[in-house]
């Protein structure tokens, strides 16, 4: 009877900090999302340069900057000319759905065929 109420306290005890786990996680996403929206400078791009290092191509108002950034700082490199476009992130490749039963199907006959080679 002890021992179920202490297993009982433990798995209430683990339930009650996941919950406030996910509260804090929810609190601190709402948080985060306010404060990294920005409608008046957009990354156009960046380049890891560095383990610690990047380089940033900024656009503010009608200006783009390279910006340098590292442990050290931030930096302006320069101002630069041109009409530049955010980049997109790639287009996921369309994945011909093959039935899982075919797959499946394809690594017996390859599995079967290596066990009757080695008798």
């Amino acid at each position: 009877m002890v021992q179920s109420l202490t297993l009982f306290r433990t798995i209430i005890t683990v339930i009650i900090v996941l919950l406030l786990a996910y509260w804090c996680t929810s609190l601190l996403k709402k948080r985060w999302v306010k404060t990294s929206t920005a409608n008046n400078i957009k990354v156009l791009e960046h380049i890891q340069v560095g383990q610690d290092r990047k380089i940033l191509l900024l656009n503010v108002g009608s200006h783009n900057y390279l910006v340098g950034v590292s442990q050290a700082g931030i930096q302006l490199v320069a101002e630069v000319d041109g009409d530049f476009q955010a980049a997109q992130p790639p287009e996921p490749e369309l994945l011909t759905q093959i039935p899982f039963k075919e797959v499946l199907g394809k690594y017996m006959s390859s599995h079967q065929r290596k066990k009757g080679g080695d008798a």
